[in-house]
């Protein structure tokens, strides 16, 4: 999905040819993604151009205007004629990608018997996820936390609290809103975390109501940022995004090219086929996804570890620093990452 922190990630070194190439070839610096324009910048782009959107046809692009991947495995994994999920996955996943919910159902399959326990937190940012055996024990526990400020409270909940430095004071320090509660039961293995509250459909880079006024002609001009209309307009806007997003997995719904031609479902993707049904999970094949990134790491003659895993980086605070102009600020983060300009 098209968002603002991917123009980051695009400009990580581990995207350049400087983190790949052997080290006997020429390396220029030159960027694996070449540009990543979010939703909203398409729209300032169309607008920009005189084009509108809602005169355009709703059908897919055919297929053969389509320029193939060079590759005809890469292309067939990348571009498959069909990709169909149950909607009851897809709302369980979450708008976000659903990498979460593929770890729960990875963890299922290895447990015969075992089910998938769902619990709501405060708000609908903040969902438990718990796998518990045929005998109804505990054995996973994940969760979901959407939003910086229920990530805040998600690491005061994390942190063990402070002891005390007085003397003769109890032991355990000050009890915290939540500790209890982190302090019993079983902790947590896995946690999704966005920034976004909602998640992937309402990021920054995702069209707001505001803008759709502007594309049916209630005003001109399509802005990226500035003042928007809020709630309950975005709430109401952001529901009928959700809804698009799930409804377009949906089994019932046939899926054609731009010639009107009903795409069939295949394994090229790696959805739905498999060597048993130990190796699908959730609907993909782990024996077919293994077998693509070893094509792909033969063809590129690179290895799998620098194809799939970037590195961490920490971020140093500048605070009480000495202060340091935005522009050179900006530049260094660039540089440090390995993009540039």
């Amino acid at each position: 999905m098209p968002c603002f922190d991917k123009k980051l990630e695009a400009s990580r070194e581990e995207l350049t040819d400087v983190y790949w190439k052997q080290d006997e070839e020429a390396k220029q610096g030159v960027r694996d993604v070449d540009c990543v324009i979010t939703a909203r910048e398409l729209l300032m782009l169309a607008d920009s151009r005189g084009i509108s959107f809602p005169a355009l046809p709703r059908r897919p692009l055919s297929r053969r205007d389509r320029i193939a991947f060079p590759d005809p495995q890469l292309d067939a994994f990348l571009f498959p004629r069909g990709r169909r999920r149950s909607n009851r996955t897809v709302l369980e996943a979450g708008s976000s990608g659903g990498y979460l919910w593929h770890i729960m159902q990875t963890y299922q399959s290895q447990h015969l018997g075992s089910s998938i326990h769902i619990q709501r937190g405060r708000n609908a940012d903040v969902v438990d996820y718990t796998l518990h055996s045929a005998t109804n024990e505990p054995l996973l526990k994940a969760a979901r936390y959407y939003g910086f400020r229920n990530i805040q409270n998600l690491v005061r909940r994390l942190k063990p609290a402070k002891q005390s430095r007085m003397p003769g004071a109890k032991m355990g320090g000050s009890r915290r809103p939540g500790a209890a509660v982190a302090a019993a039961g079983m902790d947590y293995a896995y946690v999704e975390v966005m920034a976004c509250p909602g998640g992937c459909t309402n990021g920054g880079g995702q069209i707001k109501v505001g803008d759709v006024a502007g594309l049916w002609g209630a005003r001109s001009g399509i802005e990226n940022g500035g003042d928007q209309v809020v709630a309950p307009a975005q709430k109401e806007w952001l529901a009928r995004v959700d809804e698009a997003y799930f409804s377009a997995s949906d089994p019932g719904s046939d899926a054609s090219d731009g010639d009107g031609d009903k795409e069939m479902v295949g394994a090229d993707d790696g959805v739905e086929a498999g060597d048993g049904d130990d190796d699908v999970v959730d609907g993909i094949s782990r024996s077919r996804v293994t077998a693509v990134l070893n094509h792909w790491a033969q063809v590129t003659g690179v290895e799998l570890e620098k194809l799939l895993y970037t590195t961490y980086r920490k971020v140093e605070s500048d605070v009480g620093k000495k202060d340091i102009p935005d522009v050179e600020r900006v530049a260094g983060l660039a540089s440090s990452i390995g993009g540039g300009w």
